[in-house]
């Protein structure tokens, strides 16, 4: 079976490194609790039509959280991660193109004083 894009996404960036020191998630937060824990969370975002034999686009929601006192660690890793979705856009044959779609976005802050950097991607995948 074949994984879902959001779970080829989150594969492409766990291989590049770019996962570390992150609590890796899938579809939803959940939260541990620790205000020293750090996640990110990959889900599906919705896209183009699929049809066959032909490209889709595929959106990627990636949410980098960070710990309660490591708000720049997080801005620094949602950086990173673009930086590197630039440089390496069609080195993954399960992705095809991946781009981000907005640059870095305004982040989120939660109750408990995370700051969120919601990031999205668009992969087009066509086989």
């Amino acid at each position: 079976m074949t994984p879902a894009m959001y779970e080829r996404v989150r594969n492409y960036f766990v291989d590049a490194g770019l996962t570390t020191g992150f609590i890796v998630q899938l579809l939803a937060w959940e939260d541990t609790k620790k205000l020293t824990d750090a996640f990110i969370v990959f889900r599906p975002n919705g896209g183009t039509d699929i049809r066959n034999d032909l490209g889709s686009d595929h959106y990627v929601l990636v949410d980098v959280i960070s710990a309660k006192d490591k708000r720049r660690a997080a801005a620094d890793k949602a950086q990173e991660i673009i930086n590197h979705v630039e440089l390496n856009d069609i080195t993954d044959e399960c992705l095809g193109l991946i781009q981000n779609l907005g640059n870095m976005p305004a982040p989120i802050l939660t109750e408990e004083g995370r700051l969120v950097f919601r990031l999205q991607f668009m992969c087009v995948y066509g086989e």
